[in-house]
């Protein structure tokens, strides 16, 4: 059994570190390989990498491309991450009789193309609601991090992609109360919007974007970080509540994918509402340092590990793989 993980982005975020260890992971019980933009390839260290430009979801050449790839590679499970990804897999579908699943990530408008593949697997619950032949499988928490407590010396932490669903707006918008540092990590579209709005609103002081941090250099930021605030519209999983968790950082957030599953109703604020998240901020913040997070970090371990993941991701290519045999 060969297993191809097609990604259609050019940035390694949470994402692509998902596939990298599910691909790391099961490398033992199958060979892997990643097919990604040659801009993320450096990333999947140990893993054999594909390097194709996808460009159009829809074009009939990136699908007849893939395909002929896939073939000669002898290639049993086309595995798609993401909405574009998934586009282009219905389309191998279609011209093929290689096998198509699809995690959804995310949120999306339109899930149509999902109900056409083999398999779907969701993050959260609400993502594959009403799509046939889908299950739900959660992300994880970084197997290679150790999950030592936080000293939470440092800042409170939000890491996300500067985008507006993330709701970084709001969460900069809801500090001006608040008496801590915060540092908000990551790069995107809205940074210079965000950078002006710490300006106008005179928090320089309090908080500070860093854009400069990789995947790896993270790692640092969880063994001191205060807390994780999460501020976002909507989520799949995130990753990075189940990384905070592992290191027994206190997280407040929005009602959003997994949160409300790891975390107490009293640190959740209402997605998208700024004045819920303010209100959350101001009375629970003064109060992080206090809160205890090894029993959250306990079940986190239990029901949130690779190993869970990666077998029951292995069923779905075995069940396929016996039905078409």
């Amino acid at each position: 059994m060969k297993i191809a993980h097609l990604i259609s982005s050019q940035i390694f975020a949470g994402i692509e570190q998902h596939v990298y260890e599910l691909s790391s992971f099961m490398s033992d019980v199958s060979d892997q390989v990643i097919v990604c933009d040659e801009s993320i390839r450096h990333h999947m260290k140990g893993i054999e990498t594909k390097s194709l430009n996808i460009g159009s979801r829809y074009s009939p050449y990136n699908v007849y491309k893939l395909i002929k790839f896939l073939h000669r590679n002898h290639i049993s499970i086309l595995h798609c991450h993401g909405a574009k990804a998934s586009t282009i897999g219905r389309g191998i579908k279609i011209f093929s009789s290689i096998k198509v699943v699809a995690t959804i990530h995310g949120h999306k408008k339109n899930n149509h193309v999902f109900t056409k593949l083999d398999a779907v697997i969701g993050v959260n619950k609400l993502l594959i609601k009403n799509i046939p032949r889908s299950t739900y499988i959660p992300n994880w928490f970084n197997p290679s991090h150790v999950g030592t407590p936080s000293s939470r010396t440092g800042p409170i932490i939000a890491i996300g992609r500067l985008e507006k669903v993330k709701g970084f707006d709001q969460l900069i918008k809801s500090w001006v109360n608040i008496k801590e540092q915060l540092e908000i990590i990551g790069s995107g579209p809205e940074e210079e919007k965000l950078r002006q709005l710490i300006h106008e609103l005179r928090l320089s002081d309090r908080i500070n974007l860093a854009t400069n941090c990789d995947y790896h250099s993270i790692e640092d930021k969880y063994k001191t970080a205060k807390g994780l605030i999460v501020s976002s519209y909507r989520e799949g999983g995130p990753r990075v509540v189940l990384e905070a968790i592992n290191h027994e950082i206190p997280v407040l957030g929005s009602e959003v994918g997994i949160i409300p599953d790891l975390i107490p109703q009293e640190c959740l604020s209402k997605p998208g509402k700024q004045e819920s998240l303010q209100i959350l901020l101001e009375e629970m913040v003064p109060f992080l340092s206090q809160l205890n997070m090894e029993g959250v970090k306990a079940a986190l371990i239990e029901n949130y590990s690779i190993s869970n993941a990666a077998k029951k991701t292995k069923e779905i290519y075995e069940d396929l793989l016996k039905a078409s045999s």
